[in-house]
């Protein structure tokens, strides 16, 4: 690494990928975090809370925390780290929950009166690639707010409890304050209300979302699905990388305003 990319490095946004027992895809997040210019690093449910405050922004990325013991999430968001990363989104920090980083932020209570439930109809686990189209809105949130509305995403659904679900005039009201930023293309796979992927609160700093957007961020990741790309550098970003290149590019205009 040169110099200037080291000294670039020093003034990217820090970013802290929160681990629990039963964590997974963190790598692939780190990876992405990185490839988008953040400073992304591991943080241990062992490690001290109070240290969390040094960064910038926070990822809970998926897998089944604490065994998704009770409910998927449920556990984890009784954490003390969890309880920091809330107080740090009410200052504005960005929060990205991805799968069971979603469900943490569900039963933490940062997207609202949202409750995530069990895949309908299937009622139990899925894997499978899926498509996440942009809302009309996409400036609303500082995950999406680079994307172009319409803008349809490739990303991985790996859940069981996956489903965003709540009071009808609630998810109503959701819609009309334009906090679905992402939905899925045609009918949801597993039945989410509203054809919902990826729900922010009323700020935009928070966003859950469900389908994973690291395990479909670089050009191997799909090559299979798209013959373009056989040929094509590997370990290019592509597609769904778009959520961690806004994510990039919202923290350094926060920068830039503090």
């Amino acid at each position: 690494m040169s110099e200037a990319g080291a000294a670039v490095d020093r003034q990217a946004a820090r970013v802290a990928v929160v681990v629990f027992p039963g964590t997974n895809s963190e790598d692939e997040t780190i990876d992405a975090c990185r490839d988008a210019g953040m400073d992304a690093r591991l943080f241990w449910w062992s490690e001290d809370p109070e240290s969390l405050r040094a960064f910038d922004a926070y990822v809970f990325s998926g897998g089944f925390a604490h065994e998704d013991r009770v409910r998927a999430g449920a556990i984890a968001s009784k954490s003390p780290l969890v309880t920091v990363v809330r107080e740090e989104a009410e200052r504005g920090k960005l929060i990205l929950g991805i799968c069971n980083g979603a469900q943490i932020l569900a039963e933490s209570g940062m997207i609202g009166d949202v409750a995530i439930g069990r895949n309908l109809p299937s009622r139990h686990y899925q894997c499978r690639f899926v498509d996440v189209v942009a809302g009309d809105e996409p400036g609303r949130c500082a995950f999406t707010r680079f994307l172009e509305p319409g803008a349809s995403l490739r990303m991985v659904a790996a859940h069981a409890e996956g489903r965003f679900t709540g009071d009808a005039r609630y998810f109503d009201d959701l819609e009309e304050r334009g906090r679905i930023v992402l939905r899925y293309a045609g009918k949801a796979h597993n039945g989410a209300m509203h054809g919902a992927a990826g729900i922010c609160n009323d700020d935009g700093n928070v966003l859950a979302l469900m389908p994973h957007p690291e395990r479909a961020a670089w050009a191997f990741n799909v090559a299979f699905d798209d013959p373009s790309l056989r040929s094509d550098e590997p370990n290019r970003p592509v597609g769904a990388h778009a959520i961690f290149e806004s994510m990039a590019r919202s923290l350094r205009d926060l920068k830039a305003v503090r």
